[in-house]
């Protein structure tokens, strides 16, 4: 089920419910391109403003060609090799010489098509394939329109190369797996998703009436040559990351609320004087969250009371939230600028200057904005992991849990409660933790050193694409340890967002009470999440 706010705020904003336009005057967001994920339907559609861009630098990119003016990629050879100049560079016969360069582009794909490892996601590839069209969309690839066209031609038929995962270290973009789509566009003997089966491209292509796309010019380099791969797996990721960061803060603050936590460190004050927005943020969220609960803890009647019952001063794993998740909360918003500027950018090499009618040759193929986001969250995500599993380590223990049974077990003496949940929350955070590496850091020189840096921008997105996957599984692991608790405690006296909350999850998962296998129930609650369908 796709959140139905969202869905209408898509289409609201085009011109057509059952299209996305892109091109030129079109800026992309995250909700694109989740919107287009969600929806094997969607049609894309070319803003009629692209279509005398798109014609005007491929006519000046075939006026230099013409003129014989040594361009790369276009009769250079590729990388390291662009010293190889075409051997028809100077030759009189026209035919040779341009047969050579189409020629050219059709060895770069074929060459480059060859991606390991496990198949990525349908979704994913529905997604780069859009951007990539709205990166050659923008007028400054100097491609064909029947470059695009093909393109478009292909998610509008509902047929999906088959990509593995690995390939591309992020320099030159996403050479392998972008190739390993354009090599489905070709026709090649490679496989594709269509009518869900696998099935060769050439019978896809039959079945769909689609002919097979003959690049011309640069057009092969174009279509291989940037970072529209390692931007569709950031941005859904980062938008299942945004909606899971409120119903993350949920889950804490009713696993706050089943520990007693003392309120005195979520007053205001406490965190206007650290001037700090993301940590008001999160702070304003959670004591929103606790109206009406019975169970926060008053400092000053605390201090009045026997101290054995609880000290006057909480773990830091209860008191310190909106200090730690702070942080997490303004990096999301730095990440989605940085994110949906990659979506729209002209991620090409070379680009074609409209303006002042020359080719030049760069590196906005480089994938460096959307390694630093997929680190930077990854590193908050592990310590989001981290304390996820804090909490539920102060919910199971009866030394911290204050008068919980252990493991939050009804019958502790015959069944074992929650610590399988705590073992399966360490394993995941252990992995999250491990993810949190900085790609960056592991850059290595290839492709005869001409690639001698480079921004490993896919394997962060695909580390950070794990991550919130195991930060959803862990945030619906506490929500389950919180119901238990706060039923234990009384689920009368928790907040009332706690109460709605507990009654969704009664619904799919009953109280723990006999030991039982929980996989299908987790399965379940992350469903519920990522439907939308938790309160918060």
């Amino acid at each position: 089920m796709f959140n139905l706010a969202i869905e209408n705020e898509v289409r609201n904003k085009t011109e057509n419910p059952l299209n996305i336009t892109i091109g030129v005057n079109r800026e992309l967001t995250l909700t694109d391109a989740k919107y287009l994920a969600h929806d094997p339907q969607l049609k894309i559609i070319l803003s009629e403003e692209s279509h005398p861009a798109i014609a005007y630098s491929h006519e000046l990119l075939k006026q230099l060609t013409a003129e014989r003016l040594p361009v790369y990629g276009l009769n250079t050879n590729f990388g390291d090799q662009v010293r190889y100049m075409d051997a028809q560079l100077k030759t009189d016969d026209s035919a040779l010489y341009y047969n050579s360069i189409n020629a050219r582009q059709e060895n770069i794909i074929k060459s480059l098509a060859c991606s390991q490892g496990y198949i990525v996601s349908p979704e994913i590839i529905r997604v780069t394939m859009m951007l990539r069209a709205h990166c050659l969309a923008q007028g400054y690839s100097g491609v064909s329109p029947e470059t695009i066209s093909a393109l478009l031609a292909y998610l509008n038929a509902g047929i999906t190369p088959i990509v593995r995962c690995y390939g591309s270290i992020g320099a030159s973009g996403d050479l392998i797996p972008l190739a390993s789509i354009a090599a489905c566009l070709l026709g090649e003997n490679v496989n594709v998703m269509y009518q869900g089966e696998i099935m060769p491209a050439p019978k896809a292509m039959e079945l769909a009436n689609l002919a097979k796309f003959k690049p011309q010019f640069r057009d092969g380099l174009a279509l291989i040559n940037g970072t529209s791969f390692m931007t569709a797996i950031a941005s859904l990721s980062l938008y299942d990351l945004k909606r899971l960061f409120n119903q993350a803060l949920s889950a804490i603050a009713m696993a706050l609320e089943s520990l007693l936590v003392i309120s005195s460190a979520y007053h205001p004050l406490v965190h206007h004087l650290k001037y700090q927005l993301g940590e008001n943020h999160v702070n304003a969220f959670i004591t929103n969250f606790w109206k009406g609960s019975q169970l926060l803890t008053d400092l000053d009647e605390l201090r009045s009371a026997d101290s054995a019952i609880k000290p006057v001063q909480d773990y830091y794993s209860l008191r310190a939230v909106p200090q730690g998740f702070g942080p997490l909360q303004e990096n999301l918003n730095t990440a989605t600028k940085w994110i949906e500027s990659e979506m729209n950018s002209v991620n090409d090499n070379p680009i074609i200057d409209m303006v002042e009618n020359k080719i030049h040759h760069t590196a906005n193929f480089m994938g460096f904005y959307v390694t630093e986001a997929c680190d930077l969250l990854k590193i908050d995500i592990a310590q989001a992991s981290t304390w996820i599993h804090a909490l539920l380590a102060n919910m199971v223990h009866p030394r911290k849990n204050h008068g919980l049974p252990v493991n939050l077990a009804i019958d502790p003496d015959n069944h074992n409660g929650f610590r399988s949940i705590q073992l399966l929350a360490a394993a995941l955070t252990v992995q999250n933790r491990k993810f949190a590496q900085a790609h960056q850091a592991f850059s290595l020189p290839t492709e005869g050193d001409n690639q001698d840096v480079n921004s490993l921008g896919t394997h962060a997105a695909l580390d950070f694409q794990e991550s919130v996957a195991n930060l959803e599984r862990l945030t619906a692991l506490l929500f389950l340890a919180a119901a238990q608790a706060l039923e234990l405690r009384g689920i009368e006296k928790a907040s009332h967002k706690a109460q709605e909350i507990y009654r969704l999850i009664r619904e799919h998962s009953p109280t723990l009470a006999d030991c039982r296998p929980m996989s299908e129930e987790i399965i379940t609650l992350v469903q519920l999440l990522k439907d939308e369908r938790i309160p918060c």
